[in-house]
């Protein structure tokens, strides 16, 4: 018994000294990135600005967007989450994606306030009348592609705004995100892109 007990405590010393050299910190970058795949039927992605500038992918969990009973008004009832103009029918089926328009409301109606505290900020304009609409374009083998009318000029929109507007798109398109998006306003369109860190 007493042996080991003897043992017990000299282990940790022997362990110390096994020849493990102190070494100084190491840098390794930024922090790691990482793809969040949303259940279609239940989540969307939407990109926002992040403190530091570059995107930031805000997934919604969009549960069950009505109550178990119908709204006094009637049989729809109106759900925030995708912004104004848009209600969901309390028997709408639940097996398809979220249509990109409403995701595209929901990122025009900017940041909510979980979002924000988290640092998500918006570089799209806001209280414009209009929602963004996308039409299907004409693609190549690899990719599909989408043109995303806006009710705003998109000539002048700050690089990050674009970005928002193309990255939500193509997410919305396409899991993978592999979408070619022209973004297009009244005062013409800006180049095909794809949603590239």
């Amino acid at each position: 018994m007493r042996r080991r007990a003897a043992a017990a405590l000299l282990l940790p010393l022997a362990l110390a000294g096994c020849g493990i050299q102190e070494t100084d910190v190491v840098e390794a970058g930024g922090a790691a990135t990482v793809v969040v795949q949303p259940v279609p039927e239940d989540r969307m992605t939407l990109y926002f600005v992040g403190p530091d500038g570059r995107m930031m992918p805000m997934v919604r969990d969009m549960g069950r967007p009505w109550p178990s009973t119908t709204s006094p008004a009637g049989d729809t009832v109106p759900y925030d989450g995708f912004g104004p103009e848009y209600e969901i029918s309390a028997g709408a089926p639940r097996r398809e994606r979220i249509g990109t328009d409403k995701v595209l409301a929901a990122l025009m109606a900017g940041p909510r306030d979980p979002e924000t505290a988290a640092g998500a900020t918006t570089a799209l304009p806001q209280g414009g009348k209009g929602t963004p609409r996308v039409e299907a374009e004409p693609g190549g083998p690899s990719a599909p592609a989408r043109r995303l009318r806006v009710p705003f000029p998109v000539k002048g929109l700050p690089e990050a705004a674009v970005r928002q507007l193309v990255c939500t798109t193509a997410f919305a398109e396409d899991p993978a995100g592999r979408t070619e998006v022209t973004v297009t306003g009244p005062d013409g369109s800006l180049p095909a892109a794809r949603c590239e860190d």
